[in-house]
């Protein structure tokens, strides 16, 4: 505009008429983002005029649709224009993968009601850019949104407590149950290879016994914040769950399909899989590992998984199928025939050989009287050392698996236990 500044409170000249703004219908769309806040900068007369805080709102819902985030999270109508402008930054920039399935995940549970809507509040938990990026991406994300899921009653929201002095809570703000995040892991860590630094591993004592949240125990490492996220959103869902006894197999039977499936990325789910959750109880010794494959959608009304338990020191596997499938029929009857929409699904990751060997049996059914899980992994049924608690518990299990696995699936175990790698944009 010849000689004029862009930053000319008077606008610019065309043909010795002064040109007051620019107006066209969804000129929000005219700009890329880093143009938007550009002329906000530079050019006075368009910060008074085309990019008010309802306009940069109407942008802001682009995004959301150009990242198909619409139906997930909305933002406060109130939001003043630096916060729109923090929202688009967010929306346009960061990557939302693991925590917009999360929140699919937790909407069918009765959790949380999507879309989300992210509040000032939600917003000024990061007070700057800077604070934001101090922190691994998925758990300053996490930050925001984690509040919106709430378990309801005394188990309370998903929410992250940052400390003081340093460091993050999450469920509860005591002592107990910190976060370590990204934490050294040893030469010999399975999940250290793996390591995503915006999607780190969790290491914490943190775990579901008696029908809520205990910390203080045994020590489990999540080889990802979002397998941290997912388990725990799934183990308050699984009080009603129905589970099939361990069945050993060894890992390099039947083609292999196990050993491929414990090769693979504990962050990237296999084919035939939605979502998967690796952990390790780092306690142990030695320390056992457990794979969860989800294989319902994350917006299913049911949950449905595969378990893979890796015995230590040994290529045993144990396989147990796992679901929340409403029962049909005798409850003596096999799996299969107990929940039959789940019952097919183990076929995508297992195979149809090792997969009906795991649902051709009986499920497990804990008794009424003892709770659905004593938190060692053995269904309910009374330890030689200590009696059935009343809950059921995720975290303490023995994996047990009577007999060796021979690549029969012969030996009937009697224990009960119950996002992705991204590429980095």
């Amino acid at each position: 505009m010849g000689n004029n500044h862009s930053a000319d409170r008077h606008g610019a000249v065309i043909d010795d008429h002064t040109l007051d703004f620019l107006h066209k219908a969804d000129r929000d769309a005219l700009h890329t983002r880093s143009e938007v806040g550009s002329l906000r900068v530079t050019a006075h007369f368009l910060y008074e005029v085309d990019f008010s805080a309802a306009v940069l709102s109407n942008r802001l819902n682009r995004c959301l649709v150009a990242r198909g985030l619409q139906t997930i999270i909305a933002f406060d109508a109130q939001l003043d224009r630096p916060l729109v402008l923090k929202a688009i930054w967010l929306v346009d920039t960061q990557q939302w993968t693991e925590v917009a399935n999360a929140l699919r995940f937790a909407a069918p549970r009765g959790y949380c009601q999507l879309p989300i809507t992210l509040a000032v509040a939600d917003m000024q938990r990061h007070d700057s850019k800077q604070a934001y990026l101090a922190d691994a991406r998925v758990i300053a994300l996490w930050k925001m949104v984690g509040r919106h899921v709430n378990f309801g009653g005394q188990l309370g929201r998903f929410e992250l407590f940052d400390q003081a002095g340093g460091g993050v809570r999450a469920l509860r703000d005591e002592p107990g149950f910190e976060l370590d995040i990204n934490p050294p892991l040893p030469p010999a860590h399975p999940y250290r290879p793996h390591a995503i630094n915006d999607n780190p591993p969790i290491r914490s004592t943190i775990s579901w016994q008696g029908g809520g949240w205990t910390a203080g125990g045994e020590e489990t490492t999540d080889a990802s914040a979002s397998a941290f996220i997912m388990g725990t959103i799934m183990w308050p869902s699984m009080a009603n769950e129905g589970r099939t006894p361990w069945v050993a197999f060894d890992r390099h039977d039947h083609g292999g399909v196990l050993d491929g499936l414990l090769n693979h990325s504990p962050h990237q789910p296999p084919n035939g899989c939605t979502a998967v959750m690796a952990g390790r109880w780092d306690d142990d010794d030695p320390p056992i590992q457990l794979r969860q494959l989800l294989l319902t959608p994350f917006d299913s009304p049911f949950v449905a998984s595969v378990d893979l338990c890796l015995l230590p020191d040994t290529d045993i596997v144990g396989v147990s199928a796992l679901t929340t499938e409403p029962p049909v029929g005798d409850a003596s009857a096999a799996f299969k025939d107990r929940r039959p929409t789940t019952a097919p699904l183990m076929r995508g990751p297992l195979g149809s050989t090792i997969a009906d060997m795991v649902v051709n049996r009986q499920e497990k059914v804990a008794d009424e009287d003892e709770g659905a899980d004593d938190g060692d992994g053995d269904s309910g049924e009374e330890d030689d050392d200590d009696s059935a608690d009343d809950g059921d518990s995720d975290e303490d299990l023995d994996c047990d698996i009577d007999g060796e696995g021979d690549g029969e699936g012969e030996g009937e175990g009697d224990g009960q236990q119950q996002q992705e790698e991204e590429e980095e944009g």
